[in-house]
């Protein structure tokens, strides 16, 4: 597991975490991790994330009811 962030110029971030299964128990448990790295941070000066996302080897893309995005690595480049 790999747990990261993306920031952009205008100060929009989306924290990300990188999972090697795409088994939806890694998924609930990337997603429950996320959340609690989040909560961690003082949203006060870097606001709110923009996006949480669980990177996966496979599968496909799709946002889970708790707003998770999970997306397969193929998406991410060519």
């Amino acid at each position: 597991m790999t747990r990261s962030s993306c920031r952009r110029f205008e100060g929009e971030w989306i924290a990300v975490e990188v999972r090697l299964s795409a088994a939806s128990d890694s998924i609930d448990a990337a997603a429950a991790s996320l959340r609690r790295a989040v909560d961690s941070i003082d949203t006060a000066g870097a606001g709110a994330p923009a996006a949480l996302v669980v990177v996966t080897p496979t599968g496909y893309a799709y946002t889970r009811p708790d707003g998770v995005s999970v997306v397969p690595i193929s998406l991410l480049g060519p």
